[in-house]
């Protein structure tokens, strides 16, 4: 019965690098490259049915936006479920947003002291959203300001999506029954009006879904809690000892030429890598026949498929 675990694949590696010995390459050195190939490389480049999963998640009421588990799934595509039911996906925020538009509302909510604060009260139009990553450098979405004149120029406090608002403005929020309580940073105005802008939204179950930035988000905003349901491609588990064996143990020559092409390519023996290129690209063709034959049975779908299993991906304008 042919071998492949690590232990096979690492002596596969020092046979085509021209490395036998553990003095060229160390075994940890090895199983770097195999699973750095493995874990980032191999699913890029091959799209493997054995890799198919569904994502589910379960979202909680006045939530809108959920994290997306990068480090062990990538690639989602539809069909998405929301309780059962199937629906829109979108990838493109734009289109998104021009069908479930964010409507800002404005309201004067108090007026200057001379006093930084707290100013207190509670907002009319609610529920409304929280910020989303308020205080990243990355992906920051703010959905609550309070702005009020200062002696220099206006002073403006955001909250932080938690029910807080960001330093160095401070106090509460109560996103669903609007009561808030803050403090600005300076002192404002007696006299001037204090603003307050957020989305107001009303909740419901879920019919569309946003993927950007590593995010979802749905509209409209759950009520409560509904079971999310999506097709992803899932990551390869690491190969952590010589015993470990690939998911699909057929892989695991590819996986040594895949690994022995990453340690020649970073010392430069581009020649041998030359010699080596076809036989590898023939064990990328091997590992592909089995997802090829799995899906071959089945005609591929498009917008014109005369049956209710398959619905438009709205992602782009109609023509």
């Amino acid at each position: 019965m042919a071998q492949s675990t690590l232990a096979d694949i690492r002596a596969k590696v020092r046979k085509l690098t021209g490395r036998p010995s553990t003095t060229q390459i160390t075994d940890a050195e090895i199983d770097d490259y195999v699973n750095s190939y493995y874990v980032y490389d191999l699913p890029n480049s091959l799209k493997l049915a054995k890799l198919q999963d569904v994502y589910t998640f379960e979202t909680t009421p006045n939530i809108d936006t959920y994290d997306f588990d990068l480090e062990s799934y990538f690639v989602c595509k539809p069909p998405v479920y929301c309780a059962g039911y199937r629906v829109d996906y979108y990838e493109n925020n734009e289109l998104f947003y021009r069908t479930w538009p964010k409507n800002n509302f404005i309201e004067e909510v108090a007026t200057g002291d001379g006093g930084a604060g707290p100013y207190t009260g509670t907002l009319t139009n609610i529920p409304f959203l929280r910020s989303v990553n308020a205080g990243e450098e990355i992906g920051q979405v703010i959905n609550v300001t309070f702005t009020g004149a200062t002696a220099a120029g206006s002073s403006v406090a955001t909250d932080d999506g938690i029910g807080g608002f960001l330093a160095p403005a401070a106090g509460t929020i109560d996103y669903t029954t609007g009561v808030f309580s803050v403090t600005f940073d300076a002192a404002i105005t007696t006299g001037e009006e204090i603003w307050a802008q957020t989305f107001p939204y009303v909740a419901s179950r879920p019919r569309s879904i946003l993927y950007f930035q590593n995010q979802f988000v749905l509209r409209p905003v759950p009520d409560i809690s509904y079971k999310v349901e999506i097709n992803v491609m899932r990551m390869p588990t690491d190969l952590l000892n010589a015993g470990s064996e690939p998911e699909i143990e057929d892989l695991w020559e590819l996986l040594a030429f895949g690994a022995a092409g990453k340690i020649l390519v970073d010392n430069g023996d581009f020649e041998i890598l030359s010699t080596m290129r076809p036989y590898f690209e023939e064990q990328l063709r091997f590992a592909q026949r089995r997802t090829i034959a799995f899906g071959s049975s089945q005609r591929a779908r498009t917008i014109y498929t005369q049956d209710n299993t398959y619905q438009f991906n709205s992602n782009y304008p109609h023509i």
